[in-house]
C-alpha cells in the first residue's frame, strides 16, 4: 500500500510529456534553421543577399531563443506548480487514505470502467485467500470470478458468467445516481452486503459490511417462525377429517395427519417422514388399488396443477384422490373416503334404473311435468302415445307438445295441480281414426323440502277396453234383469218346495244330533262304568278260578282232568280279554296317570327277555337281546307294557327266523326297537292295526293263541293309549313277507334333574344369557353391519364385523378372534353365500362352531338347504330380536 501512495506522489505524467513535446520542438526548428543557414552558404549568391539572410537568421534565433526562454520559464513555472499541486495532492492522499483506513467496514473506489482505485484494509477481509490478487486497477467482473472460482464466494447454484450478469445489471441500475444493495456469502458461512453509489466522475464507491450475526438473527427468526407455522399446519391437518400428505421435489414424505394412514390403512414405515412416495405406489399396487398412487402432479409427462380428483375402490371402499402442486417443486395429496355417498350413488341410480324399467315396462303413460309446464320425464308408453316419430319431448312444454285444442281442454287440471291439488279426469286420447279412445288422467303434485309445489306427475290410463266393457254388461244387465224376472217366479215356486225339504232336513239333523248326543253319553257311561266295576268284575272270575283249583286238587272220575283244564283255560282268557277292556277303560277315562321316574333300561329288557323268550323258543324263533345302560325318565309299569305288546305281537305273526329286542340313542332319546322277520303288514293297513279288534288274521298261518293277548286285536290299541299318555313318538315300519319294526322314542334322564319334578316348557333366557359370547358378524351392507354390531354389543356380547369370507378370516387370523357363533348374510358380494362361507370358517377353526344363515328367501330349497348343515339354523328377515337373542345363548359355552 506504501509503495502505491508514493507512486501516486511523482509530477503529473502529462504535464511533464507537454514540456518534453515543446522542447523537442523548439530544438527541431533551431536545427532547420541552421541547416538552411547552411545549405546557403553552400549555393553561389552573393554576400548581400547572405548578409541579409544571416541578420534575417540571426534575428529570428534571437526571437526563438526568447521564446524559448519564456517557455522555459513558463515550463519552471509549471514544474513549481506541479510540485506544490503534487504535495498537496499526496497530503490529500495520505488523508483520505487515514479516513477510509479508519473505516470500520470495507470500503472501495472503482473508475467508470469498474476498476477498482482505492480501497482499505478492511475491503480485504471480504476476499480471503485473494489478497495477492486485489490491486489498483484490477477489474470489479475478474475479481468476483476469482472468487467464485476459488469458491470464496457461494453462487447458490449459478453458473459465473450468470451471477456476474446479475451484479453488472444490480450496478448498471446505479447510473442514475441512485444507490444500489447486493448480499452475497462466503465459503467460510459469512454474509456480505455490498452498498454500491456512484460517484461524480461515474464511478463507484462501494461499502462492505458484514451482516452474518443480522443473518443469523433472521434465519432463528425463521426457523422459528417457520415453527410455529409447521406446529399450526399439522394442528390443522390433524383436525381434518380427510387424509393429507406433503411430499417435497423429491417425492419423500414431510408430514401427513393421522387420518391419512388410518383411511389408507398404511404400514407405520409410510406413515413416517422421509418415506418415498415410489414404495408408497408399490405398497397399493401389491394389494390391488395402483390408482390410490396416482395423486402425484409430478411426474414423466405430466402437466404441472391440480386436476380433478379420482375415485378410486379399495377393499370395498370408496376414496376421492386428489394431488395439488406445491410452489417449492413438492406436492399434496388429499385422500377423502366417499363409500358412503359412492354407496347412496349407486342405490339412487339402481333406484331410478328400476324406477324407469318400471316406469317403461308398465302400459299406463307416465310423464313428470316442472313448474314451467316443460317436460323432464316421460316413459315408453307416453312417448309412444304422444311422439309416435321419434319427437324429442324431454324439455318440450306441453302446449308444444299436445297443441291448442287439447292443452285447452287440460289447462283447468293443470293450474290446479300446480296450485297443489290432485285431480282425476278423463280425456280423450290419440289414437285411430275409426275408433276413438279414452283415458283416466291423474295429476299428482310434487313438493320440495319447502313444501312448494316444483311440478307435478302425470298418469294416464288407457279405460277404452273397459269402457267397451261397460257398455258390454251394460247390455248384459239388461238382457239379465229380463231373465231375472222369467226366472223369479220359477224360482219362487221351487223355494217353496225347497223350504219344505230344509224343514225336514232341520228336524232329520235335530234328531241325529239327539241321538249322538245319547251315543257319547252311553259311550261315556259304558267307559265310566267298566273302570269303576273292575273289582266287581273280576271277583265273580276270580271265585271261579279258586273253584277250579279245587277240584284240581280232589278226585275226580277219569276224563274231567281234560274238561278241568279246558274250563281252567277258557276262564284264564276271559280274564285276560277283560282285564285287557278295563285298562282301555281307565286309559280313555282318565284314571290311569304317569308316574314319571328314573328308569334303569338294562333290568326291564332282561325281565321282558325271560317273560317273551319261552313262547319265542315254543314257536322255533330265535329271540335276541341288545343289553342298553341307559337310564330313560318314564312310567316303568306303562312303558313295560307298551313294549310287552310289542314283544307279543312280533312273536304271533313271526313263525320263522328271528326277533331283535334293543335300544339306540337318538340325541336326548333312546329309541327301543322290536324288530321281527314275521309276515309283515300292508302299507294300506299300517293305521288300521292300531285300531280295537283289528287283527291281521288273514295273514296268519299259526296257530291262534300263541303268546300275548290271544289274537283279540287290543294290543296296539293300549300301545296307542299309552303313547299318548306319555307323550311318546311310535314309529312302525313293515314289508310284507319280509318283517316288521315297532319302536317308541322315550327321553333319557337327566342325572342333575329329578324326573318326578314338572318340566317348564320353555327356558327363561336370562339378560345375562348372552353376555360376553363372541359373535362374528357377516354382512355386505354397511348399514346392517353397523347395526347388528350395536345390537349385540349392548346385549353384552363380544362381536366382529366382516363384509366378506375375506374379512372373516382376517378377523380370525389376524385379530385372533375365535367366534361362538356365526351370523351371516346369505347373499354376500362377488356371488358369495353364507353357507358356503360357514363352512369355509369351520373347516379354517376345525370346529363345527354353531351358525346362522341371515336371509329374506323363505323358498323351500334354502330351508332344505339349511337343514342339511348341522347346527345351522335359519332367520329369516326381519330378524326378531328374542329369537336372536336365543339362539346367541343357546351358543353358549
Amino acid at each position: 500500500m506504501g509503495r502505491d501512495v508514493a507512486q501516486q506522489d511523482r509530477p503529473s505524467g502529462d504535464q511533464e510529456a507537454a514540456l518534453r513535446r515543446n522542447v523537442a520542438k523548439l530544438s527541431e526548428i533551431n536545427r532547420a534553421l541552421m541547416q538552411r543557414v547552411e545549405h546557403s552558404l553552400d549555393m553561389q549568391g552573393n554576400a548581400y543577399q547572405l548578409f541579409q539572410t544571416a541578420i534575417l537568421l540571426d534575428q529570428k534565433v534571437r526571437d526563438r531563443t526568447k521564446e524559448l526562454e519564456h517557455a522555459l520559464q513558463a515550463v519552471e513555472q509549471s514544474n513549481l506548480e506541479l510540485s506544490e499541486a503534487i504535495v498537496t495532492s499526496r497530503t490529500a492522499q495520505n488523508r483520505l487514505q487515514d479516513a477510509i483506513d479508519s473505516i470500520s467496514e470495507g470500503f472501495a473506489i472503482f473508475d467508470p470502467d469498474d476498476r477498482l482505485i482505492l480501497f482499505n484494509r478492511r475491503f480485504l477481509d471480504f476476499w480471503p485467500h485473494l489478497t495477492d490478487a486485489i490491486r489498483p486497477g484490477v477489474a470489479l467482473d475478474a475479481l468476483i470470478r476469482l472468487g467464485l472460482d476459488a469458491g470464496v464466494i457461494q453462487s447458490d447454484g449459478l453458473k459465473p458468467e450468470r451471477w456476474i450478469a446479475e451484479r453488472r445489471l444490480q450496478r448498471a441500475s446505479t447510473r442514475g445516481g441512485g444507490a444500489q444493495r447486493w448480499v452475497y456469502a462466503l465459503a467460510d458461512g459469512r454474509w456480505v452486503q455490498v452498498n454500491d453509489r456512484r460517484s461524480t466522475e461515474g464511478g463507484i464507491a462501494s461499502i462492505y459490511t458484514d451482516i452474518t450475526d443480522l443473518k443469523d438473527a433472521e434465519r432463528q427468526e425463521r426457523e422459528k417462525a417457520l415453527a410455529e407455522r409447521s406446529a399450526h399446519l399439522q394442528a390443522t391437518l390433524e383436525s381434518m377429517s380427510i387424509g393429507v400428505a406433503v411430499f417435497d421435489r423429491d417425492q419423500h414424505l414431510v408430514t401427513a395427519n393421522r387420518r391419512y394412514g388410518e383411511l389408507l390403512e398404511l404400514p407405520a414405515e409410510l406413515r413416517r417422514a422421509g418415506s418415498s412416495y415410489r414404495r408408497f405406489q408399490e405398497f397399493n399396487d401389491s394389494r390391488g388399488a395402483p390408482a390410490l398412487g396416482t395423486a402425484s402432479p409430478i411426474g414423466p409427462g405430466s402437466a404441472r396443477g391440480s386436476g380433478p380428483p379420482a375415485e378410486v375402490a379399495l377393499n370395498g371402499r370408496w376414496f376421492e384422490v386428489k394431488g395439488d402442486p406445491m410452489p417449492d417443486g413438492g406436492f399434496v395429496t388429499s385422500y377423502v373416503e366417499i363409500t358412503e355417498r359412492k354407496l347412496a350413488e349407486e342405490a339412487l341410480l339402481d333406484s331410478e334404473q328400476r324406477i324407469r324399467l318400471f316406469a317403461n315396462a308398465v302400459p299406463t303413460m307416465i310423464s313428470y311435468v316442472d313448474r314451467d309446464q316443460r317436460y323432464r320425464f316421460v316413459n315408453r308408453a307416453y312417448r309412444a302415445g304422444y311422439a309416435p316419430n321419434g319427437t324429442p319431448i324431454l324439455g318440450q312444454t306441453l302446449h308444444s307438445v299436445l297443441g291448442e285444442a287439447e292443452y285447452a281442454l287440460r289447462r283447468p287440471f293443470l293450474e290446479r295441480a300446480l296450485a297443489g291439488s290432485t285431480v282425476t279426469f278423463d280425456l280423450p286420447l290419440r289414437g285411430s281414426e275409426t275408433e276413438p279412445r279414452f283415458g283416466f288422467a291423474t295429476y299428482v303434485p310434487h313438493r320440495n323440502h319447502r313444501d312448494e309445489v316444483v311440478g307435478f306427475f302425470t298418469l294416464i290410463q288407457d279405460i277404452t277396453e273397459r269402457r267397451r266393457a261397460e257398455r258390454i254388461l251394460e247390455a248384459a244387465n239388461e238382457e239379465l234383469e229380463r231373465r231375472v224376472h222369467e226366472r223369479t217366479a220359477t224360482l219362487s215356486r221351487l223355494n217353496e218346495t225347497l223350504s219344505l225339504e230344509v224343514e225336514k232336513r232341520r228336524r232329520i239333523a235335530r234328531e241325529l244330533r239327539i241321538a249322538k248326543i245319547e251315543a257319547e253319553r252311553a259311550n261315556v257311561s259304558k267307559t265310566k262304568f267298566l273302570a269303576d266295576a273292575s273289582h266287581d268284575l273280576l271277583q265273580p272270575l276270580n271265585a271261579a278260578r279258586l273253584f277250579v283249583a279245587t277240584l284240581e286238587d280232589a278226585t275226580l272220575p277219569p276224563g274231567s282232568e281234560a274238561l278241568l283244564g279246558k274250563i281252567d283255560h277258557a276262564l284264564e282268557n276271559v280274564e285276560d280279554l277283560l282285564n285287557i277292556l278295563l285298562d282301555i277303560s281307565k286309559l280313555d277315562a282318565g284314571r290311569v296317570g304317569a308316574n314319571l321316574q328314573n328308569v334303569p333300561l338294562p333290568p326291564l329288557m332282561e325281565a321282558l327277555h325271560d317273560e317273551i323268550a319261552p313262547l319265542a323258543e315254543r314257536k322255533g324263533v330265535t329271540f335276541t337281546l341288545l343289553p342298553c345302560s341307559v337310564t330313560v325318565c318314564s312310567d316303568p309299569q306303562l312303558l313295560r307294557r307298551l313294549l310287552q305288546n310289542f314283544l307279543t305281537n312280533a312273536v304271533r305273526y313271526t313263525h320263522a327266523g328271528r326277533i331283535l329286542f334293543g335300544a339306540r340313542r337318538r340325541g336326548d332319546k333312546v329309541e327301543l326297537q322290536v324288530i321281527d322277520t314275521g309276515v309283515g303288514i300292508p302299507q294300506e293297513r299300517l293305521d288300521e292295526i292300531f285300531e280295537e279288534f283289528r287283527r291281521l288274521d288273514t295273514l296268519e298261518s299259526g296257530p291262534k293263541g300263541d303268546g300275548g293277548q290271544k289274537g283279540y286285536g287290543l294290543g296296539l290299541s293300549i300301545v296307542r293309549r299309552i303313547s299318548r299318555l306319555l307323550g311318546y313318538d311310535v314309529r312302525v315300519r313293515s314289508a310284507v313277507g319280509r318283517g316288521s319294526s315297532f319302536s317308541v322314542l322315550v327321553p333319557v334322564a337327566d342325572p342333575a334333574l329329578d324326573c318326578m319334578a314338572p318340566r317348564p316348557a320353555a327356558t327363561t333366557i336370562v339378560p345375562s344369557a348372552v353376555d360376553r359370547v363372541r359373535v362374528l358378524v357377516i354382512d355386505n351392507d354397511p348399514a346392517i353391519l353397523d347395526g347388528m354390531t350395536r345390537l349385540l354389543r349392548g346385549w353384552g356380547c363380544q362381536v366382529a364385523a366382516a363384509d366378506d369370507r375375506a374379512g372373516a378370516e382376517a378377523r380370525i387370523a389376524v385379530d385372533g378372534f375365535r367366534p361362538d357363533i356365526v351370523l351371516a348374510d346369505y347373499h354376500l358380494d362377488h356371488g358369495q353365500r353364507g353357507t358356503e362361507l360357514i363352512i369355509a370358517l369351520r373347516h379354517a377353526l376345525n370346529e363345527d362352531i354353531p351358525a346362522a344363515v341371515i336371509t329374506a328367501d323363505r323358498s323351500p330349497e334354502l330351508q332344505t338347504m339349511v337343514n342339511a348343515l348341522s347346527a345351522v339354523s335359519l332367520l329369516t328377515k326381519p330378524i326378531k330380536p328374542a329369537r336372536l337373542r336365543a339362539l346367541i345363548a343357546s351358543a353358549r359355552r
